[in-house]
């Protein structure tokens, strides 16, 4: 069951990708790169490309490569990157970054140019971070939120209501946000195994009918900002 709404959670990522991309009347192919992965029934080898990478604008196609795990999905993001999945029954996080996770991706924190897709599985233990999301950024979620509060496993102080003061939110429909966390400080980008830096991290936000929660959080260098712009609107529904 879990592994049929990954799948389906892929598809429809792949889907909203391909639908919202800027037409442009040269769109190229980009390299696909697997990833591996780690978890819950232990490691699985990279996947081999199935075809879905997309098309960019002619201008981008030389910059950015299609990363592919086995349950996230994938992600656009500028070539040479090395990338590392981990998944269980909460959900799965899927980071791409110039160095990887380092030996340990279990404990990784990423401090410098990163990417980030992760899923939070509203039916599993998964539950408490999209209810966290919720809180922050879909009032419309108020019930979620609140049944989960009421098991009595989290208290009410750790979903705390409403945007973090410094991030810059724009809401593209009643499921999706597109977010700003600026440099140095904290908000929905470090609710991910991004910390804060020098960097400001963008993202997108949004949630499906079942209280599934997806998080994409891009923090590049001021030289591929342009790149972070395209990769999180890329993903924005129209």
């Amino acid at each position: 069951m879990r592994l049929a709404f990954m799948r389906l959670a892929i598809m429809l990522a792949m889907a909203i990708m391909a639908a919202s991309a800027p037409a442009a009347a040269k769109d190229l192919p980009v390299p696909f790169v697997g990833c591996r992965s780690d978890g819950q029934t232990g490691p699985l080898a990279a996947p081999r490309n199935d075809g879905h990478a997309p098309m960019v604008p002619a201008p981008l196609a030389a910059r950015l490569a299609w990363y592919g795990s086995n349950t996230t999905g994938g992600v656009l993001a500028p070539r040479g990157r090395r990338c590392f999945e981990l998944y269980g029954s909460n959900g799965s996080v899927l980071m791409v970054s110039p160095s990887g996770p380092g030996p340990d991706p279990f404990a990784a924190k990423l401090t410098g140019s990163a990417i980030q897709v992760s899923i939070s599985l509203g039916d599993t233990s998964g539950r408490f971070e999209a209810a966290r999301i919720a809180a922050r950024l879909f009032p419309d979620r108020k019930a979620f939120v609140e049944s989960v509060i009421a098991e009595g496993i989290a208290s009410r102080s750790e979903f705390p209501l409403g945007p973090f003061p410094h991030d810059r939110i724009q809401r593209v429909s009643r499921s999706h946000v597109m977010f700003e966390t600026p440099a140095r400080v904290e908000g929905i980008g470090t609710m991910t195994r991004l910390r804060p830096s020098a960097d400001p991290i963008k993202g997108l936000v949004w949630m499906d009918a079942d209280n599934n929660a997806t998080v994409l959080a891009v923090r590049l260098p001021p030289a591929q900002r342009d790149l972070s712009d395209y990769i999180v609107r890329a993903m924005a529904p129209r």
